[in-house]
């Protein structure tokens, strides 16, 4: 590299969706205080290990940062006296265990800067030295400072250069997303109140620049009655900000959850008090739209990929789908930690099909699905309703390729259900167009994500199989066969031992010189003949009776290789 040449990071490699497991390995006694080994691991692949020590206090101040999510945590209480005892010490290292575990157990509460930072200081802290007289509390406020200064200088400088937005004020985290900010600002010509998002690049971006800003063009000019318009939207050498209008309802997600647009993510979602789930002709008309939305999308060789209730919005009962440009940014879906768990759900389609069953069930029960696949409903669900969902949601559809769009828009529930008086007046004319260039770019692109999906499906089934031999191995049934084995294979041994004494043993001695004949009567020679015969016939009748008394049935039987 030259020295005057400038090395800057244009692309997130880390997947902040990946999860991360943490095992309590060990502690240690450093200067009158007890530090917590934690041993880390992002993902499946076992070279993203690492170990992290913390001490009580640390975990108290993630406890304290996390209380705004409102869920209950089992975090173990503070002991003045006796707290360096061997006993306490393994009993409280159990507790922060089980407490640790229930932090990751939760989504909204695993892919949040608290957590990420306290498990992964070194990829999400831009604090270089922190010299050991911090509370986490503390690098945690520093580091998100760090990382909103840095973009509200970034937004500053490019909207300096545009001239058409005048920067007002940050947002707090509305959304899930670490990497990307909002900020609240003002159209010089109109005076209206706009919403700027800032989002860095993510590790499936692949355009180059230039060719980015001429999709993002592309996308600015889109024009369709269910997705939503785009105000402005440029690249630059980090990432990109895009201007929408402010939409005061906020999303579906808030809507389910009687909540506000512009408070923080963890607030509105950890645990929501209120849940208003939609009824039954609200979903199907609701659903048919987005269905629409994704469809024309597909055919315009584009594909959303991160179709969520938080990301879509409502005006004048029509839905408005955000964040189309997501794909292109290469940023990671919120529900590719359940992608990775399916077999065959690996193309772009049935990847939208899938986000759009979680999307309708949050909508149906007002709470998203915990797991990847359902098979159980509650009792009074419409029978279509049911149907739909299984189609894109059940243990069957998750390990063969489900249903494509249009057989769901050609569904009952989609086209006999009645839209009870929601039908909006659309004049709007759908229209995208990308440059031929461009568009086998956007092939490559989709290409190139579907790959790196399959990679880490055929991971987590390598990991999956992993364990269940480990399992196996270690079983106590397979102990016990084991042992079995051992016991049958002595016991052939020693049966083909004693059967080796017996034919040693009874094996015939040589014979014995011929005695001088003996005048006798004339029966004698009748009576000595026997005598004779008898003695060497012994030995073989033992032999044979030997191998006549032989019982197959005590061999084991040996798999041969």
């Amino acid at each position: 590299m030259a020295i005057f040449e400038k090395s800057l990071q244009t692309k997130i490699q880390i997947d902040d969706t990946e999860r991360l497991e943490c095992v309590l390995e060990n502690s240690q006694n450093i200067n009158n205080h007890t530090e917590y080994i934690l041993r880390v691991q992002r993902g499946q692949n076992k070279e993203n290990r690492w170990t992290v020590s913390r001490r009580y206090r640390d975990f108290a101040a993630l406890h304290v940062s996390l209380q705004q999510a409102n869920i209950n945590l089992p975090i173990p209480p503070k002991k003045f006296i006796g707290n360096m005892q061997p006993s306490f010490v393994a009993e409280r290292q159990t507790a922060l265990q089980n407490y640790i575990n229930e932090v990751l157990k939760h989504q909204v509460l695993s892919l949040s800067l608290q957590v990420r930072s306290f498990l992964d200081p070194s990829n999400y802290l831009s604090i270089s030295d922190y010299n050991g007289i911090y509370v986490l509390l503390k690098k945690l406020v520093i580091g998100f400072n760090m990382l909103l200064e840095q973009a509200l200088q970034t937004i500053s400088i490019a909207l300096r250069g545009d001239g058409q937005f005048e920067l007002k004020s940050a947002l707090p985290d509305i959304g899930w997303r670490i990497r990307k900010h909002y900020f609240l600002v003002n159209e010089l010509e109109s005076q209206m109140n706009c919403l700027l998002s800032w989002q860095s690049y993510g590790p499936d971006c692949i355009l180059h620049s230039k060719d980015l800003q001429i999709a993002f063009k592309s996308l600015q000019n889109i024009s369709h009655p269910y997705i939503d318009k785009i105000l402005s939207i440029h690249t630059l050498e980090t990432g990109a900000y895009i201007v929408r209008n402010i939409h005061e309802n906020g999303s579906i997600r808030d809507l389910l959850y009687g909540t506000e647009y512009n408070k923080n993510y963890l607030a509105k979602y950890g645990n929501p008090k209120v849940r208003k789930p939609f009824t039954n002709g609200q979903i199907s008309h609701y659903g048919y739209q987005i269905l629409q939305a994704l469809k024309f999308l597909h055919e315009k060789g584009l594909c959303h990929g991160h179709l969520h209730p938080g990301n879509i919005t409502i005006e004048n009962q029509r839905v408005l789908l955000l964040d189309i440009e997501n794909f292109l940014m290469g940023v990671p879906s919120l529900y590719r930690p359940f992608l990775l768990e399916l077999k065959r759900t690996s193309n772009a389609e049935a990847i939208d099909v899938y986000c759009f069953g979680q999307t309708l069930y949050e909508m149906s029960f007002g709470m998203p699905l915990k797991t990847y696949y359902c098979d159980v409903y509650p009792d009074g669900i419409p029978h279509d309703l049911e149907s739909v969902l299984r189609l894109c949601l059940s243990s069957t559809a998750s390990k063969h390729s489900g249903p494509t769009l249009e057989q769901l828009l050609q569904h009952p529930f989609f086209t006999h259900s009645s839209p009870n008086g929601l039908t909006p007046t659309c004049d709007t004319r759908a229209h995208l167009k990308f440059p031929l260039n461009i568009k086998d770019q956007l092939k490559t692109a989709v290409n190139v994500m579907e790959e790196r999906l399959r990679i880490g499906q055929k991971m987590v089934r390598n990991a999956k199989k992993e364990v269940r031999i480990q399992e196996i191995l270690n079983s106590e049934e397979e102990m016990k066969k084991q042992k079995r084995r051992v016991k049958r294979r002595e016991s052939v041994w020693k049966s083909n031992s004693s059967l080796a004494d017996v034919s040693m043993a009874s094996s015939p001695s040589p014979p014995s010189p011929p005695t001088p004949p003996v005048p006798a009567a004339p029966a004698a020679p009748a009576l000595a003949a026997p005598v004779a015969l008898s003695s060497a016939d012994t030995s073989r009748g033992a032999l044979l009776s030997a191998i006549c008394s032989f019982d197959k049935s005590r061999l084991a039987r040996v798999a041969s290789r």
